[in-house]
């Protein structure tokens, strides 16, 4: 069986719909969130061996946090617990408006022992995402959302890696993204673009890690990429109606 470190953030996502003026009739959700938690758990549904590299706090949120992971069958031994808060994020009508990040922005526990496959994004360690981590992967799919400024302008763009971005995201990096999310328009692979509904979303966040688990699974099956990218669209398009991304993969 096909196996794949995922390295990413794990947060605690709060979400407040407020709909009314009264507080008091506000509603408050709460899930296990971050790209890395979600991928990982995506990916250990569609059957892969899959370790999640990450750090999570020494309180009761990181324990909630590791047991819903194990829950979905993914390896937490690189989830690393450290004496700070886990990280939340906090959205107020799915706008964000507060995340602390303090327990990943502290170095990775990074097995040596890798798979032969590695997805990524920048919600961690800045010194990782500069260091020569994508070198010892046979394929790396690095999703360079939600932080691109921190990637440097001298990032060498490795021929082992699939960099997947937003329009936004790609437009300020010193290399062309390969995997292009358009929204509503759908997305691009190189010259191939698949279209979208041109629905708006009811909730958004999310969307785009169901897209990268559907990319990456069809990637590893060594499906066409015009076949992927549809399939890619299409599944993240048939959850937005799911509030939050942990929802959003549980019911994709």
């Amino acid at each position: 069986m096909v196996s794949i470190d995922v390295l990413g953030g794990t947060f605690l996502d709060i979400y407040i719909i407020k709909e009314q003026e009264d507080i008091h009739k506000s509603k408050v959700y709460m899930f296990p969130g971050g790209s890395g938690l979600i991928v990982a758990i995506g990916l250990a549904k569609q059957g892969y061996n899959v370790r999640l590299i990450s750090n999570v706090g020494n309180d009761f949120v990181g324990d909630y946090i590791i047991k819903k992971l194990i829950e979905y069958c993914v390896d937490v031994d690189y989830v690393q617990r450290i004496n700070k808060p886990t990280s939340i994020f906090v959205t107020l009508n799915e706008k964000p408006i507060a995340i602390d990040r303090q327990v990943l922005d502290c170095d990775l526990f990074v097995p040596d022992n890798k798979s032969d496959y590695l997805f990524i994004t920048t919600e961690i360690n800045k010194n990782v995402v500069d260091s020569d981590i994508f070198s010892f992967y046979n394929k790396v799919f690095f999703d360079i959302g939600p932080r691109s400024n921190i990637i440097a302008n001298n990032h060498k763009k490795h021929n082992n890696v699939i960099y997947i971005g937003n329009e936004e995201e790609c437009k300020g990096l010193p290399f062309t993204c390969d995997v292009v999310k358009l929204g509503i328009k759908g997305a691009k692979w190189d010259d191939i673009q698949v279209g979208g509904n041109k629905k708006k979303a009811k909730y958004t966040i999310g969307m785009g890690d169901v897209f990268d688990i559907a990319l990456v699974d069809g990637i590893l099956k060594n499906e066409e990429k015009a076949l992927i990218l549809e399939k890619a669209v299409k599944t993240a398009e048939s959850v937005s109606d799911y509030l939050g991304a942990f929802n959003k993969i549980i019911n994709s």
